[in-house]
């Protein structure tokens, strides 16, 4: 994890205490190009040796509970890892885990990087399902369920 120094500005201390206090921190990313607005863990990996977490297409303050919800269930020993799929995270539906591209990750978990002070951590990105259980790989999926969470790893082909 990043060393402490004199020049960290007051969201990037932030980071850095959320982490050091509780093991993790969430940061949310907007829209850019062609990724939609996305949440991200930061000291998972540091704290638990837990992949950091990504997911799309949630509002923050749901990507936040539900990142919560995750780094509580990882501190009592669980761990969630690429092509698992689990009950329990979302209310009613499962939740399925794929891992993201070590070069993705600089462009999706931009405040990982910095706190790891490079990309040598792995990710998994956290899938959900629409309301009628499909995977945004699904072909019967719509078109907007999948634009709003692509899947960065196994080419968008899911676990």
């Amino acid at each position: 994890m990043r060393a402490r120094t004199d020049g960290l500005s007051p969201a990037e201390q932030q980071v850095l205490d959320d982490v050091e206090q509780s093991g993790l921190h969430v940061a949310h990313q907007p829209a850019r190009g062609d990724l939609p607005a996305g949440s991200h863990s930061v000291g998972l990996w540091e704290h638990f040796e837990q992949p950091e977490v990504l997911v799309f297409g949630l509002p923050d303050e749901v990507a936040a509970a539900l990142l919560e919800a995750l780094a509580d269930e990882v501190d009592a020993g669980r761990r969630f890892h690429d092509g698992e799929r689990h009950e329990g995270l979302l209310q009613d539906y499962p939740v399925r885990f794929v891992a993201v591209p070590r070069e993705r990750l600089a462009d999706v978990l931009p405040t990982a990087c910095w706190a790891y002070d490079g990309d040598d951590f792995p990710a998994v990105q956290l899938v959900w399902p629409d309301k009628q259980g499909r995977w945004p790989w699904d072909p019967a999926a719509r078109d907007g369920f999948a634009a709003r969470q692509p899947v960065l790893g196994r080419g968008g082909q899911g676990a």
